[in-house]
């Protein structure tokens, strides 16, 4: 599966480009970029068929393109997944891990692992499929596995403008949304939701907001990631909360050429917001 590569990534400047690879239950995709020059920002969607899954049609595709060999900057793994928890750093032993995973999920099978959120106090303990930690770990030497909602605490917490209120994110994946919570900039809650229509995303942000005790005239909801129409939610919960914000990349000079509309919002969280 050959990946046809615009003219304008220039792969010579390997070293200074950063490849970050999104694992999800319906797909892979992938960026790759150079912070150092405008327009670099290059997205793709590995496709596969009925026959074969994501995870052998993206190791097809990285056998037949030489690029995902070279040596970066640096190489993420962003792993979407909702077998996921949060821990205070404080009370955390990497012998505990386990323990948390098995106490809050039925799913024993794949490799636990975790990482400490930039600038915050606690630790996110996720699960990813062994035959997919393995590939990657041999495949990139230093590469940098991440559960999907680091990117968005870290940009929330960096990059929105910080207010003297509370806040509820929401990042909607067709399907899913992810919820987190902020007092100024310290994380307070985040979880995540299957939601099959439009009122089941309009209950979840109305029982998370009330369950923070938020207060609905002057704390903020920022929604961000794709949707088909943000407009009808919004009306929809315009009736409880005052303040609604549409969350949107506030665009760098490396996505010129493209939408980012079109890219998920973690994947763009992270090139402005490394971790």
């Amino acid at each position: 599966m050959k990946i046809q590569i615009p003219e304008y990534i220039n792969f010579n400047d390997a070293e200074q480009c950063i490849l970050t690879i999104r694992i999800h239950k319906n797909g892979y995709s992938f960026s790759v970029y150079n912070p150092l020059v405008n327009a670099s920002y290059f997205y793709h969607i590995v496709e596969f068929g009925k026959q074969t899954s994501a995870f052998s049609s993206f190791q097809d595709a990285f056998f037949d393109n030489d690029f995902f060999t070279l040596t970066y900057r640096q190489v993420y793994v962003i792993n979407y997944t909702h077998t996921f928890t949060y821990v205070p750093s404080l009370i955390f032993e990497d012998s505990d891990k386990e323990t948390y995973i098995n106490f809050l999920f039925m799913e024993k099978a794949g490799k636990t692992l975790y990482h400490k959120i930039k600038n915050q106090e606690i630790i996110v303990i996720h699960k990813m499929e062994e035959e997919v930690y393995d590939f990657f770990m041999r495949s990139f030497p230093d590469v940098r596995i991440i559960h999907h909602t680091a990117p968005l605490i870290a940009y929330f917490r960096s990059k929105q403008q910080i207010v003297n209120r509370n806040r509820l994110i929401i990042n909607l994946q067709q399907t899913e949304m992810d919820v987190l919570c902020f007092s100024q900039e310290t994380f307070l809650l985040g979880n995540h939701y299957v939601c099959n229509n439009l009122m089941d995303i309009v209950y979840h942000i109305l029982f998370i907001w009330k369950q923070m005790k938020f207060n609905q005239l002057n704390d903020f909801l920022y929604i961000a990631g794709g949707f088909e129409s943000k407009k009808p939610l919004i009306d929809n919960l315009k009736i409880y909360i005052q303040n609604i914000i549409p969350a949107n990349i506030i665009p760098e000079a490396h996505f010129e050429r493209i939408d980012v509309r079109a890219i998920p919002f973690e994947i763009t969280c992270l090139s402005l917001c490394e971790l």
